[in-house]
């Protein structure tokens, strides 16, 4: 079988050729044209560690290269690329440093999965490394293809985030949403401003709220491990995920679920009392306060320095099962946060309940369950664009089924396995490609204890919506799709990844169970609050 009939996405574009396959020799170089050796750079380490070939960086062209060529004029948009292989020579050419890395990871698939792994292969120097002749035109469907980890309730630490991202990114998904506050903990360090009126003490927010409940004796469940994200780490974060075409989103969720700000800063409760920490999972008891002025200011604040530390053009305002919120100070408070969040110069993203408010042009409504209605208000009125991730084909979070020992149950439906999030088409609801951003896949992280489960519940759904936000609609297909998954396995095993074994695929190799101690992860029930 041609190695190309097992790419993930799947290419917009895909013509084969009876022409010799390309043999990598380990004479060959990478060459690197129109300023391109990032993508190079990283291309030439991936095959170095594949396959112990030096590999080095060259500007002169020979026979036996691989060529990543960077062309102002290419067509296509910013993550469009080609990639042309003959027996002579590879070439990925593209308009931008995004192109030519999602060029590199389709040659990353071409070649066989034995070359993955952390660890160099010097002994797989005599190996034949060989990619079949064929030419590929390539572009997404949608531009933001996503996924949410919800650090707040389990903590993942800098290097965990960046094992995430080399994951990820393989799959063409090129957004990386950070849920870093809840009831549960607040994860991202707020540095004591200039300006203090009220006196606030921002301290105390990664003080009291970073240990997370894990901390509480008395907590059940357990929470994740304690620990914060300093401003510092934020950008280091940034800066890798960056290097892999991926974006990163914050999110400091409001009015709601925001019960570790109200035990860390007490000014901002009526009483002027600290709330104890949340030692539940429940979710929608908590809530700012809408005539105080400290709400305001604290939120100020906040956003301000999350803005100045974040490179992309998002920030995420949360907005959602604010169940304990009455609605006129709802939408009191959260047209305030929008207008906070739009003066920082960023674009304003938040959970479809903050379409309830006036929205500026630039916003995206994150549509996760409920009434479609408002959301195609403000895309009719004010022209805003839809992340869709409705929770029945998206949420990561959700058991395979019921023996799953990790995992959420609350959304109706299932199985939630591949097929489900793969077998949807995210222009629904009176909602059409040119309406919508992107598709994003959150995972909720109430039963998550290490960064194998959280792997374990993303693969490989996370896979199936890659294809979703990548590949045109016409062009899908679940039975070529669960194949071309199934020959993933072996390179997903050789990676390290834990995946869940969905038992309808013919899976090319197995992953280590990463449940090998019962007291790792929780059992009973966990569900959220309807409204």
């Amino acid at each position: 079988m041609n190695t190309t009939d097992n790419l993930i996405p799947r290419p917009s574009h895909v013509e084969f050729s009876d022409r010799q396959a390309f043999i990598l020799s380990p004479t060959a170089r990478i060459i690197a044209y129109g300023g391109s050796p990032p993508a190079a750079e990283q291309l030439a380490s991936q095959l170095r560690r594949g396959t112990g070939f030096a590999l080095p960086l060259a500007e002169d062209r020979k026979s036996g290269d691989i060529i990543l060529a960077l062309e102002e004029k290419f067509d296509g948009g910013p993550e469009a690329y080609t990639l042309s292989v003959t027996e002579d020579t590879v070439l990925i050419t593209a308009a931008t440093g995004a192109g030519l890395f999602n060029g590199v990871q389709t040659l990353r698939q071409l070649f066989p999965p034995a070359f993955e792994g952390s660890h160099p292969s010097a002994g797989h120097t005599t190996a034949t490394w060989e990619i079949p002749a064929v030419e590929i035109a390539d572009t997404p469907r949608f531009a933001y293809r996503g996924l949410m980890l919800d650090v707040a309730r389990s903590f993942l630490s800098v290097e965990e985030l960046k094992e995430q991202i080399d994951i990820m990114a393989q799959f063409k998904l090129n957004a990386l949403h950070l849920h870093l506050t809840d009831d549960q903990a607040w994860r991202i360090e707020i540095l004591e401003p200039a300006e203090n009126p009220s006196g606030l003490d921002y301290r105390q927010l990664t003080a009291v709220g970073g240990a997370g409940a894990v901390e509480v004796a008395t907590a059940v469940p357990p929470r994740g491990k304690s620990g914060f994200y300093t401003q510092q780490d934020f950008r280091d974060i940034q800066a890798y995920a960056a290097s892999k075409n991926v974006l990163v989103v914050p999110e400091i969720d409001l009015p709601g679920h925001v019960n570790a700000a109200l035990a860390a800063i007490p000014q901002l409760n009526p009483d002027g009392k600290a709330k104890p920490m949340s030692t539940t999972a429940e979710v929608g008891w908590s809530t700012m306060t809408a005539d105080l002025p400290a709400t305001y200011e604290f939120v100020r604040e906040v956003l301000r320095q999350l803005a100045e530390i974040t490179t992309g053009p998002y920030l995420h305002i949360g907005g959602d099962e604010a169940h304990v919120t009455g609605h006129d100070d709802y939408v009191a408070m959260v047209q305030q946060f929008v207008r906070i969040a739009a003066e920082t110069g960023k674009a304003v993203m938040g959970w479809n309940e903050f379409a309830a408010v006036e929205l500026p042009e630039q916003a995206v409504v994150q549509y996760w369950h409920g009434d479609f209605d408002p959301v195609l208000q403000q895309v009719g009125t004010n022209g805003v664009k839809v992340l869709m991730s409705p929770a029945a084909t998206t949420y990561l979070d959700q058991k395979y089924g019921p023996d799953s020992p990790i995992g959420l149950s609350w959304v109706e439906g299932g199985p939630f396995t591949w097929s489900e999030y793969y077998n949807w088409d995210p222009a629904q609801g009176g909602l059409h490609d040119q309406h919508i951003l992107g598709v994003e896949g959150p995972l909720w992280s109430e039963t998550v204890r290490t960064n194998q489960q959280a792997q374990w519940l993303l693969y490989p759904r996370a896979i199936s919506l890659a294809e979703v936000g990548w590949t045109g609609q016409e062009m899908r297909n679940a039975g070529d799709f669960r194949r071309r998954l199934g020959a993933m396995g072996e390179r997903l095993t050789r990676q390290g990844v834990a995946f869940q074994e969905a038992p309808d695929v013919d899976w090319s190799a197995r992953p280590e169970w990463p449940f090998t101690d019962s007291s790792a992860y929780p059992t009973g029930e966990y569900g959220r609050i309807e409204a």
